[in-house]
């Protein structure tokens, strides 16, 4: 039988933080996931907080650590460090990212020719950080034949200037679709397979020449040129390295509908973070596991071909991505359960469950569903209960009851913050500390390995 000292449920931004910061530890970590995690559709960026009035994301966690009821109320001190031990773990595997908690937060431009605020995002993206100035302009380019990305539409959303959520506007902005080498006559081009083009050196050289001087022939003094975010999958920071030598303007990544090429970068980063560390990561059916006597779960069993695989481990990290990632379900009876565990969810009633109104400014109810939990991130007893129901279980990420994590767009940097608490609390406290020291903490790995 298998054996790990911290399982990990969920291959997400909070379990895999949880599994490299456990495995850092000294602890033996194996990752197991139904399928693929919220990272492959979200945009790269890092979502910290954008709440109304506030100009920072510290401002913005500031106000949602007040409510006694968002996890911020105890991951909001850990936050600075949280979001440092994962810019660390990205740099090293060649990914940064770029910005921090008292920077102002910026309209990023989008692929459905809208703006989102950001502060913290991938490298390809910082381009569109810095404010706008009077005399710049903005060239949007897009690869002809790509039907995830058209310029003219882009650009004719964005002349409007409340797309621009109150901030300095370009001065100018163009549209211009480019044909790139051997990709015009393709029926299906999508933008993973762009990416995959833009990773051979001799075709990115070709394709970055003929958006450059397509850029050259309109002529323009200073400005910037958006670009899909399609600049490589496997190498990409050298494509945008590439990209800032030959193309005229400062180049940056706009994020497009799912999959997201950024989001597969950061995992593929994290993936090959826990591996250095000697992390195992296992993608296939549903997990579950049972609370023992003991208050404690020993084991994870998922179905396998011939028989059950069972996986023993010392303590587990739930991140299984709450409702939007499958964690939470609803049963025909209208009861929303916990599908790992079976723990209890808290959740507003029913009856709310299903709005006439798909886009209200409140947002939707079931936002807030999760896990209650205490400062240690034990899940804790229903209706108010103060008592952890699991010794050795830590909940992260956005099973997290008390988070609206699309409206308050806090949900990456809730992901990162309780997977770095649940890493540390799983590999030091007292109870794991005491029965189960964590091995000699292993060697970082070199380039070469």
């Amino acid at each position: 039988m298998p054996r790990a000292d911290v399982g990990v449920v969920g291959s997400g931004l909070a379990g895999l933080t949880a599994a490299i910061v456990a495995a850092d530890a000294g602890a033996r970590v194996h990752v197991v996931a139904t399928g693929q995690a919220t990272t492959h559709w979200a945009s790269g960026a890092i979502d910290v907080a954008v709440m109304p009035g506030t100009t920072t994301p510290r401002e913005g966690v500031r106000q949602l650590a007040d409510d006694n009821d968002h996890p911020y109320r105890f991951l909001a001190p850990l936050l600075p460090e949280a979001l440092e031990t994962v810019r660390g773990i990205l740099a090293a595997e060649g990914l940064d990212l770029v910005g921090g908690l008292d920077d102002p937060l910026r309209p990023l431009p989008t692929a459905i020719g809208a703006t989102r605020p950001v502060a913290i995002v991938p490298d390809g993206m910082s381009a569109a950080l810095a404010a706008w100035g009077s005399d710049e302009t903005l060239v949007i380019c897009g690869p002809a034949g790509f039907r995830d990305f058209w310029p003219e539409a882009i650009a004719a959303s964005l002349r409007n200037p409340a797309s621009w959520r109150g901030a300095q506007s370009p001065a100018r902005i163009e549209a211009i679709t480019v044909e790139l080498p051997d990709l015009a006559r393709r029926h299906n081009l999508s933008g993973l397979g762009i990416a995959r083009a833009f990773d051979d050196p001799a075709w990115r050289d070709r394709a970055l020449d003929a958006i450059a001087v397509a850029v050259d022939r309109l002529g323009l003094g200073a400005g910037r040129i958006a670009l899909p975010a399609v600049l490589g999958l496997d190498d990409h920071p050298a494509v945008l390295a590439a990209a800032r030598e030959r193309l005229p303007l400062a180049p940056f990544e706009v994020p497009l509908v799912p999959p997201s090429i950024p989001g597969l970068r950061m995992y593929a980063a994290l993936r090959s973070a826990l591996r250095r560390r000697g992390g195992r990561l296992q993608i296939g059916e549903a997990v579950r596991g049972t609370v023992g006597g003991d208050r404690r779960v020993h084991a994870l069993i998922a179905p396998a071909a011939a028989r059950e695989f069972v996986l023993s481990v010392e303590s587990v990290v739930l991140a299984t991505g709450g409702i939007a990632g499958g964690g939470i379900v609803a049963r025909d009876d209208r009861v929303l359960i916990e599908t790992v565990l079976g723990l209890p969810i808290e959740a507003p009633p029913p009856d709310v469950w299903l709005r006439s109104d798909p886009f209200d400014p409140a947002g939707h109810p079931l936002e807030t569903a999760g896990i209650r939990t205490d400062d240690r991130l034990r899940p804790l007893e229903p209706a108010g209960g103060r008592s952890p129901l699991v010794e050795n279980v830590r909940v992260c990420g956005s099973l997290l009851a008390g988070q609206r994590y699309l409206r308050q767009r806090c949900g990456e940097a809730v992901a990162i913050a309780s997977g770095v608490l649940a890493g540390r609390e799983l590999c030091g406290s007292p109870d794991q500390a005491a029965d189960h020291p964590p091995r000699a903490r292993l060697a970082p790995a070199t380039a070469a390995e």
